[in-house]
Parts: C-alpha cells; structure tokens; sequence
C-alpha cells in the first residue's frame, strides 16, 4: 500500500488533506513546523479515531505522550479540529500547550511510530530541520545543509519508499486572497513578503529533496486531482475548508490587487 509524505507549506492545504485521510479511514501524522517540536497522530479504530501527541519535555528532555479517542466523521468541515487542536485546554483554548515542550533529539525515539501513518504532513523535522514556517531563515539552513536536529539514518531511506508530493499554488491571486484574510494577519508589506517567501519556499523544495535523492510530485492545489494522486475513493470538496479559516477584511480586494500589481512587476 502506498504511503504519502506531504511537502506542505503556509496555506497549502494541510487541513483538506488530512480531512480527506480521515473520510477514507486512513492514518495521519502532522509534525510541528516551529519550535518546539511535537506531532500529532492518527489511526482509525473502527468508526472512530485514535489521536497520539508526542513531544520531549522543556526539562527533563523525555519523551512524552497523550492519548485521545475522537470521532472525526462530524467533524471533517470543522475548522475548531484544526492541526494544533488538542483535547485539554490551554489558555481557555483547546490547543496544544507548547510551553512545556523543547526540541531534541529524544524526539525520534517515536519516529518509527510516525513512519507506519499513511499521510505525513510537514516532515521538515524528519531531515531535521524546524523554525518559523517558510521564513528565509529556515529556507536558508536547508539549502545550507544546517539542520538544527539529528534524526536518525534510515529516514532518509523510509521517506525514499514514499510517495513524496510538493503542493504548490498556479493561482497567486487565490493564494493572496488567502492570506489577506487570514487571522492574525501582518501589515500589507509584511504580508507581502510572506507571500513570496512561500511561494519562494513552494519553488525550492525540489532542489532540497533532490540533494537526498527523495523522489517527489509536485500537486496543483488548484487543479490537481486529490482522489488519483493520494489514492482515495471519496474526496470533500476542493473549496469546502476555504472560508474556515478567513477573517472579515473589508480591504482584502484592494491589498490582493496591490500585491499582484507587485507580483507582476517583481
């Protein structure tokens, strides 16, 4: 059976794909882009879920987990069940509690457990790398070969056997849409730059997976065709999570036209 190991970046469609895993009873593993590091996993028990977090703990540095049985079926256009959505709550808010978690090199103690999951998303840290998601800096330590963690060996050689896919936009404008109404939005020009860093980043994974011999696709998030690149018999929507995570903005035209008249000049 073929497994999946998805390239994803800043608005690359994660959430979708992961409902989509679920609508079709498969297994799932997200790992954390920023640090700290923690992941999250999925397996279907029957019509429900199993959820497993792993992290390494802030002081002693061992590696920790929490176990949850959730039933996901009502649940798959629900953007409260989003990536860092975690049972306890923290802050009045159920997310994961970061504040107790470091990033080390215990945490490959479960990454043979990450590795059995049909889909795994943002795998940056498997070659050892984390930091703030698409930023130049983390782009930059990859093409540099500096990574900040030492993962085992042989996951190179366990993501080679994987079907390894790089979701990219073709539809800037949709993509600047997306993050001008995204929550917790910067001002126009950060924005901006966080824009072209991701599509700067989309365009650079391939020369990254080539160095390690990872045989990768590249998928259309516009076009591309979910149910015969992932192997699925039922497919959501394409646009049925398009609107869970916007944020009402009343100058979202005007900032996206701005950002092409850029866009095309640059």
């Amino acid at each position: 059976m073929t497994m999946y190991t998805y390239f994803s970046s800043v608005k690359s469609g994660k959430f979708l794909l992961r409902n989509n895993f679920w609508l079709n009873r498969k297994s799932c593993g997200y790992l954390s882009i920023t640090n700290p590091l923690w992941c999250v996993l999925t397996k279907p028990i029957g019509k429900l879920d199993k959820l497993e977090w792993y992290w390494t703990d802030k002081d002693t540095h061992e590696l920790q987990k929490h176990e949850y049985i959730l039933d996901t079926r009502d649940k798959l256009t629900d953007g409260h069940y989003y990536e860092i959505w975690f049972p306890k709550k923290h802050r009045g808010v159920n997310i994961i509690n970061r504040d107790v978690m470091s990033s080390h090199d215990n945490f490959f103690q479960c990454v043979d457990t990450i590795l059995e999951r049909d889909l795994i998303t943002c795998p940056y840290a498997l070659l050892g790398y984390t930091g703030s998601p698409c930023s130049e800096k983390m782009l930059q330590n990859m093409l540099n070969n500096k990574p900040n963690l030492n993962p085992p060996p042989h996951i190179i050689e366990e993501l080679k056997k994987r079907k390894n896919i790089i979701p990219y936009k073709e539809n800037i404008e949709h993509l600047a849409y997306n993050f001008f109404t995204a929550e917790g939005r910067f001002p126009f020009e950060q924005q901006c730059e966080w824009i072209n860093l991701t599509i700067k980043f989309q365009k650079t994974l391939p020369v990254i997976l080539q160095r390690y011999n990872i045989p990768y696709e590249m998928f259309s998030l516009d076009t591309g065709d979910y149910a015969a690149t992932f192997g699925l018999d039922k497919t959501l929507p394409r646009d049925s999570s398009d609107t869970l995570f916007r944020v009402p903005n009343p100058d979202a035209d005007k900032e996206v036209k701005k950002y092409m008249d850029l866009y095309h000049t640059s």
